[in-house]
């Protein structure tokens, strides 16, 4: 789980990709789903709570194609420019767009399925042109790094219950408004010795937010607001696309929209993906 800087201004974090399933509820036209998992304890209860606040792991099995951009905010207004990411879920196809320091253009084409000792199989090009094989093996670990960290900072709530993650209540951090789900890891992910405290709303289940010490130290404590509802066809998906840092000096801006798969945009070399804001 190890976290990709954003222009050194972000202490972030990161999990494994992937996701287990939900109730009762399946139109025709949504995948197979997998068996509800166990709730064997109280922290998993609150995890399930959790999950189904964010609408529940059918709607996420049930998305083909997710959009969305990663980005910051400082406390003066001032935006960076983001990270902008197409998934195609069926396919595990994979497009990241990105500026480089220099204000180049950088596209990464590849999969997120088979990835090989965190480097996935694709192409990356720099304002049109490829990468030689060295460079192009380095930005693709990069890319799979931002994907894995991005994803887990849109995500997190519907990842509760992905293979290697520790569940466990944290009652002396709750409060009468708020319960603590504090998670830890087996060996998965890039940074495994990460930790993470979610705090969830009691009323209605919604993480509201999350502190973390990450395994190199750093620490971290954000607001998770603007809630946006992402339509799928087993119901909506309901994200925060703003996580507020604590002491109020930044945001880490998620907006996301659902998508469908095109090959084209899995193929094309040149920047296409608008900022969603």
């Amino acid at each position: 789980m190890r976290p990709f800087a954003l222009a050194a201004l972000l202490a972030l974090s990161a999990c494994t990709p992937s996701a287990p399933e939900q109730d009762d509820r399946e139109p025709a036209s949504s995948p197979e789903r997998t068996a509800r998992p166990t709730l064997a304890t109280a922290a998993d209860s609150l995890a399930w709570r959790i999950v189904e606040a964010a609408g529940g792991l059918d709607a996420w099995e049930a998305l083909p194609a997710l959009r969305f951009d990663f980005g910051a905010e400082l406390d003066t207004g001032e935006r960076r420019p983001p990270r902008r990411h197409l998934w195609d879920r069926r396919t595990g196809r994979y497009r990241l767009e990105w500026t480089t320091a220099d204000d180049a253009q950088g596209v990464a084409l590849f999969s997120v399925t088979g990835v090989t000792g965190g480097v996935p199989a694709g192409r990356v090009f720099i304002d049109g042109a490829p990468l030689d094989s060295a460079a192009t093996r380095a930005e693709l670990e990069a890319a799979y790094a931002r994907f894995i960290n991005d994803t887990y900072w849109l995500l997190a709530p519907l990842k509760l219950f992905d293979p290697g993650v520790r569940r466990a209540l944290a009652p002396d951090s709750a409060d009468a408004a708020t319960e603590v789900l504090a998670l830890s890891f087996e060996d998965v992910g890039l940074t495994p010795g990460d930790r993470y405290w979610l705090r969830a709303d009691r009323a209605t289940g919604r993480l509201v937010a999350w502190s973390f010490l990450l395994e190199d130290g750093a620490p971290g404590a954000h607001r998770w607001e603007e809630v946006v509802e992402v339509p799928t066809p087993a119901g909506p998906l309901r994200l925060a696309t703003r996580k507020r840092a604590a002491d109020g000096s930044r945001s880490i801006l998620t907006p996301v929209a659902a998508a469908e798969p095109d090959s084209v945009a899995f193929e094309d070399p040149g920047p296409r993906l608008r900022h969603l804001r």
